[in-house]
């Protein structure tokens, strides 16, 4: 099964009308099973999937290293994978709870901020040694608007790239943005690639959620061509993450936490 899926379509430009093939992204549904015990469907692209699941069960707090999975198979042709976890005391409807609040202060103020990080169990990034040039952001964030091949032929991906600075590390696609992420995420802990000094390049718009991911495994520096919501960049101040939206051609916002930024 591929990532993009022909479809005959009726194409209308002002009053001319004619039949063509159109390239859309495959969104494939992959059930997750640990220990035995299904755990969620997850929508995406039938690519890198052992690194999908590897990042979601990281990112659910399930496991926090590759060494605690004592075996993972994927049946791509029926949309399984199974994960069998050395730690067989797991309990699958102790995870996927809400992770915030079903209201939030109108105040929104740094101490109630500060509440919801406590609650959640992660911790403010403390890395102040990394950085990053200007003119490299703009260098990079071209580079991973380049590769998706998927994008250019149906507008339907999204892309995330792990960087050191100067490079692409490793570089991820899906239709989901969350999904990308989580397979940047779990490529990293089976290449045993640490996170706690790199800097991650985002093609879609960044969330609460998005922030929460990254921060949760130490990235200091978030960068996105679109743009970012409210509640991820007062989450990127509290948690001290460098949060960049708008990178285009030579422009960009840089939300929280400039210095950075050379």
């Amino acid at each position: 099964m591929g990532k993009i899926v022909e479809f005959n379509v009726i194409k209308y430009d002002g009053k001319c009308k004619k039949t063509m093939t159109e390239s859309t992204i495959c969104e494939y549904p992959l059930n997750i099973f640990v220990n035995g015990q299904h755990l969620t469907v997850l929508l995406c692209t039938p690519e890198k999937l052992e690194a999908l699941t590897v990042g979601f069960l990281a990112f659910q707090g399930i496991i926090k290293s590759f060494h605690e999975i004592k075996s993972l198979k994927v049946d791509k042709e029926n949309g399984i994978s199974k994960v069998l976890l050395k730690d067989d005391t797991f309990d699958s409807s102790l995870y996927l709870k809400q992770i915030l609040p079903d209201t939030f202060n109108n105040n929104k103020d740094m101490e109630f901020f500060s509440h919801i990080i406590d609650s959640l169990g992660i911790n403010t990034i403390t890395e102040d040694n990394v950085h990053i040039e200007s003119e490299k952001i703009y260098d990079l964030m071209r580079r991973n608007l380049s590769y998706s091949e998927a994008f250019k032929a149906t507008g339907g991906a999204h892309c995330a790239a792990l960087c050191d600075g100067n490079n692409i590390i490793c570089i991820c696609e899906d239709v989901a943005r969350h999904n990308a992420v989580d397979k940047l995420i779990g490529e990293s802990f089976i290449k045993k690639i640490p996170l706690r000094d790199k800097i991650l390049f985002v093609s879609s718009r960044v969330s609460f959620e998005m922030v929460f991911k990254i921060a949760r495994f130490g990235v200091p520096i978030m960068i996105s061509k679109s743009a970012p919501t409210d509640l991820s960049i007062r989450f990127a101040e509290a948690l001290n993450v460098t949060l960049i939206g708008f990178v285009r051609g030579q422009r960009m916002n840089i939300y929280t936490n400039p210095q950075r930024i050379k």
